[in-house]
């Protein structure tokens, strides 16, 4: 079993994400990636309505909202806040 010290749950509402815990160092290996990968998926929902992307861990509680035309950008520069932080 690993050691799950630091790690961070992130979730999209409504979505079970099944490999949801990842580290501050694996996160901001993978952060570009990411971004694109839930901005080409949230493109693909069908609503008009914000939904939710969510961060928490040991002294994380980040909370973003994806609107249906949500840039890769927009998505990294919201993640900064956790980027910026030491491993």
């Amino acid at each position: 079993m690993r050691d799950l010290q630091g790690a961070l749950v992130i979730a999209l509402q409504g979505v079970n994400l099944a490999a949801s815990m990842v580290t501050l160092t694996t996160l901001k290996q993978y952060a570009p990636a990411l971004a694109a990968a839930i901005r080409g998926w949230r493109l693909r929902q069908h609503t008009s309505r914000p939904i939710i992307l969510t961060a928490k861990g040991e002294g994380v509680d980040l909370t973003i909202e994806l609107p249906p035309n949500v840039g890769t950008q927009r998505i990294l520069e919201q993640l900064a806040v956790l980027l910026d932080q030491p491993d």
